[in-house]
């Protein structure tokens, strides 16, 4: 089983996405800087699909879900949460 080298933190941010030109939105259950859990509404997603999460009119981050259990997935970002995302979600 794979380590996380990042803590989680809970969360109830929702979200709009793009899974990988379908909009949807998701709640941030959990999230670090190197991934997160999400629970899609009304939307299903694949393993290995990417998925563009949009903070506001101006950024976004990515990811890639590697694992789905219903309408939850796991997601491992492409880069690292950079601060200015973390304080924008007020996670900071």
């Amino acid at each position: 089983m794979q380590t996380r080298t990042t803590n989680r933190q809970g969360t109830n941010i929702v979200l709009n996405c793009r899974v990988p030109v379908q909009r949807a939105q998701a709640l941030l259950c959990d999230i670090s800087l190197t991934g997160c859990r999400i629970e899609l509404f009304d939307s299903y997603v694949n393993k290995g699909s990417t998925v563009f999460f949009e903070i506001d009119e101006k950024n976004e981050f990515a990811g890639q879900i590697v694992w789905v259990r219903g309408n939850e997935a796991g997601v491992r970002f492409m880069h690292r949460l950079s601060p200015a995302a973390m304080q924008v979600l007020e996670l900071a």
